[in-house]
Protein backbone atom coordinates (compact mmCIF):
# COMPACT_ATOMS: atom_id res chain seq x y z
CA UNK A 1 0.00 0.00 0.00
CA UNK A 2 2.43 2.49 0.43
CA UNK A 3 5.07 1.91 -2.27
CA UNK A 4 1.19 2.52 -4.56
CA UNK A 5 0.50 5.42 -2.65
CA UNK A 6 4.07 7.38 -3.13
CA UNK A 7 3.52 6.04 -7.15
CA UNK A 8 0.18 7.65 -6.88
CA UNK A 9 1.35 11.01 -5.34
CA UNK A 10 4.30 10.87 -7.73
CA UNK A 11 1.95 11.02 -10.54
CA UNK A 12 -0.15 13.17 -9.08
CA UNK A 13 2.63 15.47 -8.56
CA UNK A 14 3.55 15.09 -12.36
CA UNK A 15 -0.17 15.61 -13.36
CA UNK A 16 -0.07 19.18 -11.50
CA UNK A 17 3.26 20.33 -12.96
CA UNK A 18 2.18 19.97 -16.82
CA UNK A 19 -1.15 21.46 -15.53
CA UNK A 20 0.66 24.97 -14.08
CA UNK A 21 3.59 24.62 -17.09
CA UNK A 22 0.32 24.54 -19.70
CA UNK A 23 -1.62 27.38 -17.65
CA UNK A 24 1.47 29.52 -17.92
CA UNK A 25 1.89 29.19 -21.08
CA UNK A 26 -1.55 29.37 -22.53
CA UNK A 27 -3.39 33.11 -22.70
CA UNK A 28 -5.98 34.66 -19.87
CA UNK A 29 -6.55 32.63 -16.56
CA UNK A 30 -9.70 30.62 -15.81
CA UNK A 31 -11.42 29.98 -12.71
CA UNK A 32 -14.05 28.00 -11.65
CA UNK A 33 -17.79 29.21 -12.08
CA UNK A 34 -18.75 31.79 -9.55
CA UNK A 35 -21.05 30.40 -7.01
CA UNK A 36 -18.95 27.20 -7.04
CA UNK A 37 -18.69 26.24 -2.93
CA UNK A 38 -15.42 23.71 -2.68
CA UNK A 39 -16.69 20.52 -1.47
CA UNK A 40 -14.39 19.80 1.77
CA UNK A 41 -14.37 16.05 2.36
CA UNK A 42 -13.20 14.01 -0.46
CA UNK A 43 -12.63 10.33 -1.20
CA UNK A 44 -8.98 9.19 -0.56
CA UNK A 45 -7.21 5.99 -1.29
CA UNK A 46 -8.23 3.25 0.94
CA UNK A 47 -11.51 4.25 1.12
CA UNK A 48 -13.74 0.82 0.57
CA UNK A 49 -17.43 1.07 -0.24
CA UNK A 50 -18.73 -2.97 0.21
CA UNK A 51 -20.77 -3.88 -2.76
CA UNK A 52 -23.97 -4.04 -1.06
CA UNK A 53 -23.46 -0.29 0.48
CA UNK A 54 -27.20 0.77 0.00
CA UNK A 55 -27.87 4.12 -2.02
CA UNK A 56 -28.79 6.71 0.95
CA UNK A 57 -30.72 8.73 -1.23
CA UNK A 58 -33.93 7.62 -2.19
CA UNK A 59 -36.14 8.16 -5.05
CA UNK A 60 -34.49 9.93 -7.57
CA UNK A 61 -31.03 10.17 -9.45
CA UNK A 62 -30.34 14.20 -9.05
CA UNK A 63 -29.15 14.83 -12.75
CA UNK A 64 -27.49 11.94 -13.90
CA UNK A 65 -24.70 12.42 -16.59
CA UNK A 66 -23.58 9.11 -17.85
CA UNK A 67 -24.79 5.48 -17.81
CA UNK A 68 -21.66 3.13 -17.96
CA UNK A 69 -21.29 -0.36 -18.07
CA UNK A 70 -19.03 -3.59 -17.95
CA UNK A 71 -18.69 -6.96 -17.02
CA UNK A 72 -22.88 -7.22 -16.26
CA UNK A 73 -22.93 -4.39 -13.91
CA UNK A 74 -24.47 -1.04 -14.82
CA UNK A 75 -23.38 2.41 -13.46
CA UNK A 76 -24.55 5.69 -12.66
CA UNK A 77 -23.16 8.97 -12.43
CA UNK A 78 -25.33 10.43 -9.84
CA UNK A 79 -23.65 14.14 -10.36
CA UNK A 80 -25.69 15.77 -7.70
CA UNK A 81 -25.75 14.05 -5.39
CA UNK A 82 -22.13 13.45 -5.28
CA UNK A 83 -22.01 9.76 -5.54
CA UNK A 84 -21.45 6.80 -9.05
CA UNK A 85 -24.37 3.85 -8.03
CA UNK A 86 -23.91 0.48 -9.59
CA UNK A 87 -26.27 -2.21 -9.90
CA UNK A 88 -26.81 -5.45 -12.19
CA UNK A 89 -29.81 -4.21 -13.06
CA UNK A 90 -30.35 -1.21 -15.09
CA UNK A 91 -34.76 -1.04 -14.90
CA UNK A 92 -34.23 -0.65 -10.57
CA UNK A 93 -35.78 2.34 -9.29
CA UNK A 94 -32.66 4.42 -7.96
CA UNK A 95 -32.94 3.79 -4.00
CA UNK A 96 -32.40 -0.07 -5.27
CA UNK A 97 -28.95 0.76 -6.80
CA UNK A 98 -25.69 0.64 -4.50
CA UNK A 99 -23.39 2.97 -4.09
CA UNK A 100 -19.82 2.58 -5.64
CA UNK A 101 -18.04 5.59 -4.67
CA UNK A 102 -18.74 9.16 -2.93
CA UNK A 103 -17.07 11.80 -1.35
CA UNK A 104 -17.01 13.18 -4.93
CA UNK A 105 -17.92 16.67 -6.34
CA UNK A 106 -20.36 16.07 -9.22
CA UNK A 107 -18.90 13.54 -10.84
CA UNK A 108 -19.40 13.32 -14.35
CA UNK A 109 -17.88 10.46 -16.22
CA UNK A 110 -16.47 6.72 -15.81
CA UNK A 111 -14.55 4.22 -17.83
CA UNK A 112 -12.56 0.95 -17.34
CA UNK A 113 -9.88 -0.99 -18.87
CA UNK A 114 -11.32 -4.24 -17.82
CA UNK A 115 -9.26 -3.53 -14.19
CA UNK A 116 -9.20 -0.19 -13.21
CA UNK A 117 -12.21 2.38 -13.00
CA UNK A 118 -11.32 6.12 -13.56
CA UNK A 119 -13.49 8.86 -12.87
CA UNK A 120 -13.45 12.32 -13.50
CA UNK A 121 -14.76 13.98 -9.85
CA UNK A 122 -15.67 16.93 -12.35
CA UNK A 123 -15.59 20.03 -9.38
CA UNK A 124 -13.26 18.75 -7.32
CA UNK A 125 -10.46 19.18 -10.63
CA UNK A 126 -9.08 15.27 -10.33
CA UNK A 127 -9.74 11.95 -11.19
CA UNK A 128 -9.89 8.93 -8.93
CA UNK A 129 -8.91 5.60 -9.52
CA UNK A 130 -11.20 2.44 -8.14
CA UNK A 131 -10.05 -1.57 -7.96
CA UNK A 132 -12.30 -4.43 -6.83
CA UNK A 133 -11.26 -6.97 -4.52
CA UNK A 134 -13.31 -9.41 -2.27
CA UNK A 135 -15.35 -6.92 -0.34
CA UNK A 136 -16.32 -3.95 -2.88
CA UNK A 137 -14.89 -0.94 -4.79
CA UNK A 138 -11.40 0.49 -3.19
CA UNK A 139 -10.47 3.97 -4.28
CA UNK A 140 -6.61 3.44 -5.55
CA UNK A 141 -4.98 6.47 -5.94
CA UNK A 142 -6.71 10.36 -6.73
CA UNK A 143 -5.11 13.11 -9.25
CA UNK A 144 -5.36 16.53 -8.43
CA UNK A 145 -5.69 19.80 -9.76
CA UNK A 146 -6.49 17.92 -13.55
CA UNK A 147 -7.04 21.10 -15.11
CA UNK A 148 -10.43 22.87 -14.17
CA UNK A 149 -13.77 20.82 -14.21
CA UNK A 150 -12.28 17.41 -16.19
CA UNK A 151 -15.45 16.55 -17.40
CA UNK A 152 -15.23 13.48 -19.79
CA UNK A 153 -13.32 10.15 -19.59
CA UNK A 154 -12.80 7.21 -22.08
CA UNK A 155 -10.85 4.35 -22.32
CA UNK A 156 -9.16 3.87 -25.81
CA UNK A 157 -8.01 -0.08 -26.55
CA UNK A 158 -6.14 0.89 -29.66
CA UNK A 159 -3.66 2.99 -27.94
CA UNK A 160 -4.20 1.80 -24.23
CA UNK A 161 -4.89 5.28 -22.76
CA UNK A 162 -7.52 6.32 -20.76
CA UNK A 163 -8.14 9.89 -22.42
CA UNK A 164 -9.52 12.89 -19.58
CA UNK A 165 -10.60 15.96 -20.71
CA UNK A 166 -10.57 19.13 -18.74
CA UNK A 167 -13.19 21.32 -20.32
CA UNK A 168 -12.34 24.60 -18.85
CA UNK A 169 -8.85 24.68 -19.61
CA UNK A 170 -9.17 22.94 -23.30
CA UNK A 171 -6.26 20.21 -22.09
CA UNK A 172 -6.49 16.44 -22.43
CA UNK A 173 -4.26 14.24 -20.02
CA UNK A 174 -3.32 10.49 -21.50
CA UNK A 175 -2.92 8.65 -18.61
CA UNK A 176 -1.74 4.73 -18.87
CA UNK A 177 -2.28 1.88 -16.02
CA UNK A 178 1.09 0.22 -14.63
CA UNK A 179 1.21 -3.26 -16.41
CA UNK A 180 0.24 -6.04 -14.11
CA UNK A 181 -0.92 -3.55 -11.19
CA UNK A 182 -3.41 -0.82 -10.06
CA UNK A 183 -1.37 1.95 -10.74
CA UNK A 184 -2.13 4.72 -13.37
CA UNK A 185 0.79 7.28 -14.70
CA UNK A 186 0.30 10.21 -16.72
CA UNK A 187 1.83 9.69 -19.86
CA UNK A 188 1.70 13.37 -21.16
CA UNK A 189 -0.89 16.48 -21.07
CA UNK A 190 -1.70 18.14 -24.49
CA UNK A 191 -3.18 21.34 -24.86
CA UNK A 192 -6.22 22.14 -28.08
CA UNK A 193 -5.50 25.79 -27.40
CA UNK A 194 -7.75 27.15 -29.37
CA UNK A 195 -11.19 25.55 -26.76
CA UNK A 196 -9.09 26.86 -23.70
CA UNK A 197 -11.32 29.22 -21.31
CA UNK A 198 -13.92 27.89 -23.79
CA UNK A 199 -16.76 25.27 -21.74
CA UNK A 200 -16.31 22.17 -24.03
CA UNK A 201 -18.28 19.12 -22.06
CA UNK A 202 -16.79 16.03 -23.86
CA UNK A 203 -15.02 14.59 -26.90
CA UNK A 204 -15.66 11.41 -28.59
CA UNK A 205 -12.49 9.47 -30.59
CA UNK A 206 -13.22 8.38 -34.27
CA UNK A 207 -11.11 6.59 -35.86
CA UNK A 208 -8.08 8.77 -36.43
CA UNK A 209 -10.15 11.71 -35.45
CA UNK A 210 -11.25 13.51 -32.62
CA UNK A 211 -14.70 15.70 -32.28
CA UNK A 212 -15.08 18.30 -29.60
CA UNK A 213 -18.32 20.01 -29.41
CA UNK A 214 -17.98 23.33 -28.13
CA UNK A 215 -20.52 25.00 -26.29
CA UNK A 216 -17.69 28.03 -25.37
CA UNK A 217 -17.23 28.22 -29.09
CA UNK A 218 -20.60 26.92 -30.65
CA UNK A 219 -18.52 24.96 -33.23
CA UNK A 220 -17.48 21.27 -33.01
CA UNK A 221 -13.92 20.59 -33.45
CA UNK A 222 -11.75 18.37 -34.79
CA UNK A 223 -8.21 17.50 -34.33
CA UNK A 224 -5.74 14.44 -35.49
CA UNK A 225 -5.84 11.95 -32.57
CA UNK A 226 -2.03 11.86 -32.89
CA UNK A 227 -0.70 14.62 -33.27
CA UNK A 228 -3.53 16.81 -31.55
CA UNK A 229 -3.40 19.03 -34.80
CA UNK A 230 -6.37 21.04 -35.71
CA UNK A 231 -8.24 19.75 -39.00
CA UNK A 232 -11.56 21.14 -39.30
CA UNK A 233 -13.90 23.83 -37.77
CA UNK A 234 -17.37 23.32 -38.15
CA UNK A 235 -19.90 26.16 -36.90
CA UNK A 236 -23.29 25.18 -35.10
CA UNK A 237 -26.57 26.57 -35.60
CA UNK A 238 -27.48 28.62 -32.04
CA UNK A 239 -30.56 26.79 -31.38
CA UNK A 240 -27.88 23.55 -31.02
CA UNK A 241 -25.19 25.53 -29.37
CA UNK A 242 -25.78 23.97 -25.49
CA UNK A 243 -23.61 21.12 -26.89
CA UNK A 244 -23.40 18.00 -24.80
CA UNK A 245 -21.69 15.54 -26.98
CA UNK A 246 -21.65 14.35 -30.68
CA UNK A 247 -21.52 10.77 -31.79
CA UNK A 248 -20.59 9.03 -35.06
CA UNK A 249 -23.38 6.18 -35.91
CA UNK A 250 -23.68 4.28 -38.58
CA UNK A 251 -24.03 7.21 -41.57
CA UNK A 252 -25.02 9.96 -39.51
CA UNK A 253 -23.20 12.18 -36.66
CA UNK A 254 -25.63 12.80 -33.79
CA UNK A 255 -25.47 15.55 -31.70
CA UNK A 256 -26.95 16.20 -28.19
CA UNK A 257 -27.27 19.20 -26.67
CA UNK A 258 -29.01 19.94 -22.89
CA UNK A 259 -30.45 24.24 -24.18
CA UNK A 260 -29.61 26.65 -26.89
CA UNK A 261 -26.70 28.83 -26.97
CA UNK A 262 -28.95 31.04 -24.74
CA UNK A 263 -28.96 28.42 -22.00
CA UNK A 264 -32.67 27.65 -22.66
CA UNK A 265 -32.84 24.22 -21.56
CA UNK A 266 -36.60 23.65 -22.60
CA UNK A 267 -34.82 23.69 -25.86
CA UNK A 268 -32.58 20.52 -25.31
CA UNK A 269 -31.94 18.58 -28.87
CA UNK A 270 -31.33 15.26 -29.90
CA UNK A 271 -30.19 15.89 -33.60
CA UNK A 272 -28.48 14.17 -36.48
CA UNK A 273 -27.10 14.86 -39.92
CA UNK A 274 -25.45 13.18 -42.42
CA UNK A 275 -22.02 15.40 -41.67
CA UNK A 276 -20.64 17.29 -38.89
CA UNK A 277 -21.39 20.73 -41.35
CA UNK A 278 -25.24 19.65 -41.25
CA UNK A 279 -25.48 21.21 -37.83
CA UNK A 280 -26.95 24.30 -39.40
CA UNK A 281 -30.67 25.57 -39.92
CA UNK A 282 -31.87 23.48 -42.16
CA UNK A 283 -29.51 21.17 -42.42
CA UNK A 284 -30.64 17.89 -39.41
CA UNK A 285 -33.25 16.37 -38.39
CA UNK A 286 -34.48 15.83 -35.50
CA UNK A 287 -33.42 12.36 -33.89
CA UNK A 288 -35.60 12.10 -30.58
CA UNK A 289 -38.86 12.21 -32.16
CA UNK A 290 -37.43 9.33 -34.43
CA UNK A 291 -37.07 7.63 -30.48
CA UNK A 292 -40.32 8.51 -29.53
CA UNK A 293 -39.57 11.82 -27.87
CA UNK A 294 -37.14 12.55 -24.89
CA UNK A 295 -39.15 14.20 -22.18
CA UNK A 296 -36.46 16.11 -20.80
CA UNK A 297 -32.57 16.61 -20.84
CA UNK A 298 -30.30 13.68 -22.38
CA UNK A 299 -26.63 14.43 -21.60
CA UNK A 300 -24.04 11.38 -22.80
CA UNK A 301 -24.96 8.84 -24.55
CA UNK A 302 -22.92 5.46 -24.36
CA UNK A 303 -22.96 2.70 -25.60
CA UNK A 304 -22.78 -0.59 -23.79
CA UNK A 305 -22.02 -4.12 -24.40
CA UNK A 306 -25.41 -5.59 -24.96
CA UNK A 307 -24.65 -3.20 -28.66
CA UNK A 308 -27.47 -0.95 -27.22
CA UNK A 309 -27.26 2.65 -26.03
CA UNK A 310 -28.10 4.75 -22.74
CA UNK A 311 -28.24 7.54 -21.88
CA UNK A 312 -30.03 9.56 -18.52
CA UNK A 313 -32.37 12.30 -19.04
CA UNK A 314 -30.96 14.43 -16.03
CA UNK A 315 -34.57 16.41 -15.75
CA UNK A 316 -37.75 15.53 -16.84
CA UNK A 317 -40.26 18.23 -17.38
CA UNK A 318 -43.08 16.53 -16.44
CA UNK A 319 -41.26 13.40 -14.89
CA UNK A 320 -38.22 12.71 -12.41
CA UNK A 321 -34.78 11.91 -13.73
CA UNK A 322 -34.55 8.44 -15.79
CA UNK A 323 -32.38 6.44 -18.16
CA UNK A 324 -33.34 6.05 -21.73
CA UNK A 325 -32.31 3.05 -23.87
CA UNK A 326 -32.45 2.56 -27.37
CA UNK A 327 -30.77 0.56 -30.21
CA UNK A 328 -29.85 1.75 -33.74
CA UNK A 329 -29.83 -0.55 -36.63
CA UNK A 330 -29.48 0.37 -40.40
CA UNK A 331 -29.90 4.27 -39.13
CA UNK A 332 -33.19 3.28 -37.66
CA UNK A 333 -33.88 3.52 -33.51
CA UNK A 334 -35.71 0.65 -32.03
CA UNK A 335 -36.70 -1.07 -29.15
CA UNK A 336 -36.53 2.35 -27.38
CA UNK A 337 -37.35 1.90 -24.03
CA UNK A 338 -37.50 4.77 -21.20
CA UNK A 339 -37.30 3.74 -17.57
CA UNK A 340 -39.24 6.27 -15.46
CA UNK A 341 -39.55 6.05 -11.91
CA UNK A 342 -42.46 7.76 -11.37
Amino acid sequence: MNKMMKIGRGAAAICLAITTLLAGVLTAPITAYAGEVAHIEKSKPGDLMPYDAPNPIPESFNVPTQVFGYGGEYFVLDAYNQQILHSKNVYNAPESWNVMGNKLYRPHALATDGILYVAVDTDNDRVVTYGKNEKGFQVVETFEGVGIRPHYVTYDQTTGFFYVWSSMTGVMYLYQRVPNTLQLQLVKAVPVADLYGAYTRSFTIDGNYIYFPSMGKNAIYVVDKKTFKLLAVYPVAQELGGMVQVLHIQNYYYLVTSSDAAGDQKKQAFVRSASLAGFVPGGYEDASALMGGLDGVPYYITQLEDGRYYTPVIMGYYTLPYICRFEIVNDTFTNVKQMKYK
